[in-house]
């Protein structure tokens, strides 16, 4: 029959040749990348400390949510779909892959909440109820219920972006950064200006997990948000530049712009960084006075994706 299950050692096969963990309901791993990731702002706002293919595989794990799912349900996904999700080999992921699941189990996302008395404090709430290798099968992975309140039936207060945009980041720095800008812009098209997002550095490090890291401005310019935009201009829709703002001879903030890769803009070069005393200057005019106009030749795949053919 075509829903009939055959014992072979400790795993069940399906007709079809999908396998389960014995004992275990799993659901087919939705491997469709257009779909949308979409979570809570408190989750994106969160502490998070996961290495690059634990955070693409839970974002993976989060896209597989449907609109109306009232529960987390669990799932198995082969390697070899896993490697294609991120664009390694398969041998890459066997051999990370007990290093990626313990990386998830060990780290939970830290969640901003205000106590009794008004003050900021975080929970941590561990990522899965379980998430494990399991030979000749799989990775398993189920989410933790605690999260439900954080990605399921969510109808405000959040933020969604299609998975393809995340998965081929060579940093995690690119995809956190480009969650919490996703978080700011709450619209799939910007105006042709494009816009300013200010975000304090505090922030970016808590998001980043790299308060004890990068001490220097300089070094945390060229570790993280150098290397972030360079990623989020490669492989989104989107580009993005910085300046930052100064309170005495401190950063407090950086003020990120974002425009459409296919809008014609003004960009300065990767290692510019405009500097902005107590009060800042808005990019735009801090380019207008130190750089040359500077066109972007438009993508004509972006615009017949998200704006049509009447482009």
């Amino acid at each position: 029959m075509y829903n009939e299950y055959i014992k072979w050692k400790d795993v069940f096969f399906m007709a079809r040749g999908k396998k389960q963990i014995k004992g275990q309901l799993s659901f087919n791993f939705c491997l469709d990348t257009t779909n949308q990731v979409v979570q809570s702002n408190d989750l994106i706002s969160g502490k998070q400390a996961l290495d690059l293919n634990s955070a693409k595989l839970i974002r993976a794990a989060i896209m597989q949510i449907k609109p109306n799912d009232k529960e987390l349900k669990p799932y198995v996904l082969t390697i070899k779909e896993f490697a294609n999700l991120i664009g390694v080999s398969t041998d890459n992921v066997y051999r990370d892959v007990d290093k990626i699941t313990d990386d998830i189990v060990k780290h939970p996302v830290d969640i901003r909440i205000k106590t009794d008395k008004g003050k900021t404090a975080f929970i941590k709430i561990p990522w899965v109820q379980q998430c494990e290798y399991v030979p000749d099968v799989g990775i398993a992975i189920e989410l933790n219920s605690k999260l439900k309140k954080y990605i399921l039936q969510l109808s405000g207060n959040y933020t969604q972006y299609a998975l393809e945009q995340v998965m081929t980041m060579r940093s995690v720095y690119a995809i956190r950064i480009f969650e919490l800008l996703q978080e700011s812009v709450k619209t799939r098209l910007l105006p042709k200006e494009g816009v300013n997002i200010e975000i304090p550095v505090q922030t970016l490090r808590e998001c980043c997990d790299v308060e004890n890291k990068y001490q220097s401005f300089s070094n945390f310019r060229a570790r993280v948000l150098d290397i972030a935009t360079k990623e989020i201009n490669r492989v989104t829709t989107y580009r993005v530049s910085y300046t930052y703002k100064k309170v005495g001879r401190k950063v407090t903030s950086i003020i990120f712009h974002m425009n459409m890769s296919y809008h014609d803009d003004v960009w300065p070069t990767d290692d510019v960084v405009v500097e902005a005393e107590a009060t800042w200057l808005t990019l735009r005019e801090a380019l207008e006075s130190r750089f040359a106009k500077q066109a972007y030749t438009s993508s004509i795949k972006y615009q017949k994706a998200i704006l049509g053919d009447s482009v």
